[in-house]
Parts: C-alpha cells; structure tokens; sequence
C-alpha cells in the first residue's frame, strides 16, 4: 500500500500546513513586487486572502514583508475600493488588525498602518469609538516625534469629526509644541490645515488664514508627499469658504486645484464631487451637478462607504430634487438619511440634513413642519455644535446665523457675472450611464439599509 495511504489524517494535515506556510511567502513576495496587479477592483479578494495566510503563517513571513502587505492592501481598498458587492470589508479589516498585532509584537513601526486603519474604519462608521481607539493607538505605537505629531492631528480631526472643537483645539497646541522650529516644513503644512479646519465652524476668518498659510507652505513644496494632501484639504476649504461669501466661481476653482493634488483616497474623491454638485445645484446647470452627484455616490460605492460621505451624499440629491419640484423625491432622501445619522451619533451631519429639510418644508409652505425642524434644528445645535468657550459662542452663533441665511435662501449670480460652469473638464453629458439616485446601501449591524 502506498505511503500516503497510511499516513493519519494527522499527519496529512501537518504535511498540508507545512506546504501552505512555504506558500504564502512567495505569493506574498510576488505582490510586493508587482502592486500594479492589484490595481482592480476584483483584486482586493486576493488581498484579502493574502492577509489571512499570513495572519496563519506569519513565522515565515519577514515584519518587513507582512508591513509591505499590509499597506499595499489598505492602498488598493482605500484607493481602488472593492465595489458595492463586496460583502467583506469588517472580516478584511479584521485580519489586518490581527497582524498589526503581530508585527507589534515584533517591535516593528505600526503608526501609519493604523492610521490607514482608522481611515478604512471612518468609511463604516466615521464617528465610532473604533475609528478613535485605533488613531490613539497610532498615537501610543509611535516610535518618533514625526509620527507622533501626524497621528494627534489625525485624532484632532476626530475630535472635530464629533463636535469636539475644545478638544481638537488642544491637540493641534500640542502639536504646535512638539514641532517646535519646524512649523516651516510638511508637518507646519498638516498642522496649519488641521487648526484651519477647528475654526472653519466657530470663526471663517481665522480659518482662512490657517488656510492661506498652508497654501502659501505647500507652494514651497511642490510634489513632497507629505505636503500634497494637506494642501490639498486647505484648498478644498477654501473652497467651501468662497461658497459661503458667494463668489460661487472661484469656490469651484479652488475645489477643483485641490483635487489635482489629492492622495487618490477614493472617500475624498466622493466629497469633491459632492462639494461641486452642492454649488452646482443652487448656481449652475442643473445637468452639471446631477453628473457629479452621479460621481459621487459611484465613487463611494467602490469604496464601500457606508457612513458619513454616503450620509450626506443623501442631502445633496434631495437638493437637487427639490431644483427639479420633486418634493416626494427628496423627503424621501432626506428622512431615510436622518435617520441614518442619529443612529451613527453624527450630530453635525444630522444639522446639515436638518437644514436641507428645512429648506423643504419652507418650499412645501408647511409652518408647523418647518417649525418643528427649526426646534430639533436647535437642539443638535445647543447639545453638539455650540461651543464651550463663552468668548466663541456669540460669534459662533452669528457665524452660524449667517451661513443659514445664505444656505436657505441661495441668491442668484448677479446679472453683471457671467454665469456659473464647472471647471474640471469631464464631459459632463456621459455620467457613467447611472440614473440619478441610483439605490445606495447603507449597511448597519450587518443590515442593508435601502436611500
């Protein structure tokens, strides 16, 4: 009888793992040698098989290696995405948790791999406490002051994620403390951008410094990496500032410039499409901004966003159904996405959809409805928005009273203007051949959630 027939199950199952362990090695060296073949959406799969085989055979597997593997798999998911179909983000999420351990144990650097873990973690849940856990763990594992100064900013703009302004405001001191002389370099950029975006809701005119200031040092910098998408941000926001002093144009240029230097995230793609179909919507062609809006909710698909972006994302079409005198439409938008951001703690993002509801109801002439939007309006404010400091309350309520203003009465382009276009230069005739609002899912414990 032949050998192999002899041998005890296990046996045979040692002799199976022992071959599987050689494997995963090779097949770990050849994607790092080749990434550009994981550039597809059907690849993360694969990934996600690589991750699992070295998180049951990592003793072959040099911290060198399983680091490589692990960044090249949150890259293409976070760069590439897996497409809406794809049902396994938490368990990929999971695996690379479960090596970082791993290389942890290893005293190797893990700052930067979780931080990309706490961006994959924003695109389930933007504001959970997982996504919080993990950034002040890349805090804790940071193994230089560098590192240590990009992951607080990281926890700043968590802080400002959940209308913790107080809280955020003392992380970036810290950081201005821990660079020290070095305020002129890619950090000074991050840093700069970061304090921009603590007082972008409390005081537009000090934001807009910190942002011209982050501007004026990327400039200095060209391509650097580490400069690119803090530049990138700080030109978003002045974007979003040029919208609210109504110069709707140059809103859309800056917008525009900062996309051209973004880090390829596809979660910030999906903003800068939101953010343009927005202005679009209240200021340009009506087909412009459906196009974008098309972008985006394709682009957060991909990513398999299920949290904030989509969230929002949400509001803006109701927008623009209530451009089209479609009121069914964007109730129907807006009530599923409330509800979708109270269950998340997202209070800011339920203002936001608060006042698009709002909107609504003065367009419907229903007084009581607007009334009661007015009142839980009020009460996110007061619980979540309003500041702490009793020198910044009165000038964030007037900050806030005059963005309202603008926000629900949208005053045409004077007739001395030209009118407004965007200014990206897609074909804004070919949106990816998708209707408007296809069916996005929002997944919550597991469950689909149909908008």
């Amino acid at each position: 009888m032949p050998p192999e027939q002899t041998a005890s199950p296990r046996w045979r199952d040692l002799v199976s793992r022992t071959a599987a362990s050689r494997g995963y090695p090779t097949k770990i060296e050849r994607a790092l040698a080749d990434p550009a073949q994981y550039s597809h959406t059907e690849r993360v799969p694969q990934l996600a098989q690589l991750l699992d085989g070295a998180l049951k055979f990592p003793d072959g597997i040099a911290a060198e290696q399983l680091s490589g593997l692990m960044d090249l798999a949150f890259r293409v998911v976070l760069k590439v995405g897996a497409g809406s179909t794809y049902r396994g983000y938490e368990e990929f999420l999971e695996y690379a948790l479960r090596l970082i351990q791993v290389l942890q144990a290893r005293g190797a650097p893990t700052t930067q791999l979780l931080l990309s873990a706490a961006r994959f973690q924003a695109c389930l849940a933007n504001g959970d406490p997982a996504r919080r856990s993990l950034i002040e763990r890349a805090v804790e594992a940071a193994q230089d002051t560098p590192d240590r100064v990009i992951a607080r900013l990281h926890l700043a703009r968590f802080h400002i994620d959940i209308s913790d302004y107080a809280g955020a405001h003392r992380h970036v001191a810290e950081c201005r403390a821990a660079i020290g002389a070095e305020q002129d370099g890619p950090l000074g950029l991050d840093l700069e951008t970061t304090a921009g975006i603590t007082h972008y809701y409390i005081d537009p005119k000090t934001a807009r410094r910190h942002f011209d200031a982050a501007v004026n040092l990327g400039h200095r910098f060209g391509a650097h990496p580490a400069a690119s998408q803090p530049m990138a941000t700080a030109l978003h926001y002045l974007g979003r500032l040029a919208a609210d002093r109504k110069e709707y144009q140059l809103a859309l240029e800056y917008l525009v410039q900062g996309e051209q230097r973004s880090d390829d995230y596809l979660t910030g793609h999906g903003f800068y499409h939101q953010r343009l179909a927005e202005i679009l919507t209240d200021h340009g062609p009506a087909s412009e901004a459906r196009y974008h809006l098309c972008r985006a909710e394709e682009t957060f698909a991909r990513v398999g966003q299920v949290s904030t972006g989509l969230t929002l994302l949400q509001g803006s079409w109701a927008r623009w159904y209530l451009r089209q005198g479609d009121f069914a439409r964007a109730e129907r938008n807006l009530t599923s996405a409330i509800e979708v951001s109270r269950r998340e703690s997202a209070p800011r993002v339920e203002l936001i959809l608060q006042a698009e509801l709002l909107r609504l109801r003065l367009r419907q002439r229903t007084l009581g409805g607007a009334l009661r939007v007015l009142a839980r309006a009020g009460m996110l404010y007061v619980s979540g928005e309003s500041s702490s400091s009793r020198r910044h309350v009165l000038q964030q309520a007037q900050t806030i009273a005059a963005m309202a203003s603008r926000y629900l009465r949208p005053r045409p382009i004077p007739p001395d203007q030209p009118p407004v276009t965007c200014p990206c230069g897609a074909d804004h005739t070919t949106p990816h051949n998708m209707q408007p609002n296809p069916t996005a899912t929002l997944r919550e414990d597991g469950a689909d959630h149909k908008i």
